[in-house]
């Protein structure tokens, strides 16, 4: 009896640990500075830069999983073309966000945290923020199920359009695929989630020294360490972390290769190697979409992880 109690205890004392770093309102860390306006709907922040010697191109940028828009800023720092990058909706926004205009747009129907929502957010910038002829969509990780989601939600639009859109999967998540591991698994993926916040509490801090240890951090350089430093901090809490992680799975799971089918032109870049995402499923989902849709490209990187436009900015600006 008395055993049972001390089990029944810890479990108590484990869940409510668990709770405190779930729904605790985490402070913000890192930030940086963005030379464009700032705009927000719900939840979800934008960044704007205006085009320049008369670029008709605009470039959206949509970040993955624990990553902020400052992913891409080193990236197209450069670029003439208008620039939108986008922010993962429930994370903190990395420039100033006091300075950001809400936006009146039509309220969201997807949970908050959801690919869902924010492929319906990324149609509205689309729609009302873009003022390009030429639309690029350039995903990253999970930011690339968001382009695919888009693209779901409001089919071949490129087809019915003016504009030209092309869109750029980097490191994706893709239809059919799978995270690196087995954490598509039923137990282990629930073990994931229950016990994500408590990891995540734990690696706030994480020193420059142990980050560079971890497998998804080679190849390195500075600008790597220095974002990836940040990827424990930048939401606003550790339930939105969960809500992401259980809706990749599902996305994944639950997505046909059909999806590849809503835009003309699709590259897929896939690094040497990925500690994040299962690259063999990876590849069988593209070259799936490869065989429905003609205007799917495979681009395979060398020397590169997951974080290819930290690793091999050269080969992403080389597609544009």
């Amino acid at each position: 009896m008395n055993l049972c109690l001390i089990v029944f205890g810890m479990a108590v004392c484990l869940h409510g640990y668990r709770m405190f770093w779930t729904l605790r309102s985490l402070p913000q860390i890192h930030t940086g500075v963005f030379d464009g306006e700032l705009v927000r709907a719900g939840a979800s922040f934008m960044a704007r830069r205006p085009s320049r010697n008369g670029a008709r191109r605009t470039i959206i940028c949509f970040p993955g999983f624990q990553e902020d828009m400052r992913y891409f800023q080193a990236l197209y720092a450069q670029e003439a073309s208008e620039l939108i990058l986008f922010n993962n909706a429930n994370y903190h926004c990395p420039f100033n966000a006091a300075q950001a205009t809400q936006l009146d747009w039509p309220d969201n129907p997807y949970r908050v945290g959801t690919i869902e929502h924010d492929g319906f957010y990324l149609n509205l910038a689309i729609d009302r923020l873009a003022s390009g002829q030429e639309i690029y969509l350039h995903g990253h990780s999970r930011g690339a199920a968001v382009v695919l989601e888009a693209g779901r939600q409001k089919p071949r639009r490129d087809r019915s359009e003016r504009r030209i859109m092309s869109t750029f999967l980097e490191a994706p998540v893709l239809p059919q695929a799978r995270v690196v591991g087995n954490g598509a698994k039923p137990l282990p993926h629930l073990i994931i989630c229950y016990l994500m916040p408590i990891f995540f509490g734990h690696m706030r801090d994480i020193s420059r020294e142990r980050l560079v240890k971890m497998p998804m951090m080679q190849p390195n350089n500075e600008l790597k360490t220095r974002l990836c430093q940040s990827i424990f901090t930048t939401p606003r809490n550790y339930a939105v972390c969960v809500t992401n992680f259980r809706s990749i799975v599902r996305w994944q799971r639950e997505t046909g290769f059909d999806a590849y089918e809503n835009f003309t032109t699709i590259n897929v870049i896939i690094g040497a190697r990925d500690s994040i995402l299962n690259r063999q499923s990876m590849l069988a989902s593209a070259n799936a979409g490869q065989a429905l849709n003609g205007g799917v490209s495979i681009i395979q990187t060398r020397i590169t992880n997951h974080f290819i436009s930290l690793e091999k900015p050269q080969d992403i600006l080389r597609l544009l």
